[in-house]
């Protein structure tokens, strides 16, 4: 009995993270920046934008840096 007990203890455990797993795998489709706001939460300076139809974070700029001399 306990070894079932603890069997169903460990396959709730094992299907819990599976679960926890495919929420973070989440791919959110937009067409402009405005679509990620609102999907989408980034920790600063990085911002929701997006980029081949899915929301991601972004650093704050857009574009390239170059250096002058």
């Amino acid at each position: 009995m306990a070894k079932v007990t603890k069997f169903v203890y460990i396959a709730i455990h094992i299907l819990s993270l599976f679960f926890i797993a495919m929420n973070d795998a989440v791919i959110f489709e937009c067409s402009e920046d405005s679509h990620c706001v609102t999907k989408i939460k980034c920790v600063l300076p990085r911002k929701p934008e997006c980029r081949n139809t899915q929301c991601t974070c972004y650093r704050g700029y857009k574009g390239s840096f170059t250096l002058h001399h």
